[in-house]
């Protein structure tokens, strides 16, 4: 726990809750090494990025109406593979967007 409460985990889910919101995902509880581990899954554009969800972090992603499906197939990516993606899909969301504010003007 830090010391605004939350933990690193549920600052994760949170920011996670954006790309759901986006690209939309999925959650499954198919992982045959920890099957009460909760994965979401997300199909982006730039490929599949997946990561687990502690239960007590679940209900943040309530609002966004994530399905929860009994198998979801995993592409087999590593966490060095996700994260090149995940780097792609940052430099790609500006343009999938609205036009970047103008920071400091009224």
């Amino acid at each position: 726990m830090e010391s605004d409460g939350l933990t690193v985990r549920r600052k994760r889910a949170l920011l996670l809750g954006g790309y759901v919101a986006m690209f939309g995902g999925v959650i499954s509880y198919s992982n045959p090494v920890e099957p009460d581990m909760a994965i979401l899954y997300i199909e982006s554009p730039q490929g599949q990025l997946s990561w687990r969800v502690e239960s007590e972090d679940m209900d943040l992603f309530e609002g966004l109406k994530v399905p929860l499906v009994e198998s979801y197939p995993w592409d087999g990516h590593t966490n060095e593979e996700k994260y090149l993606r995940v780097e792609a899909l940052n430099r790609k969301i500006p343009k999938m967007t609205y036009p970047r504010p103008e920071y400091g003007k009224p």
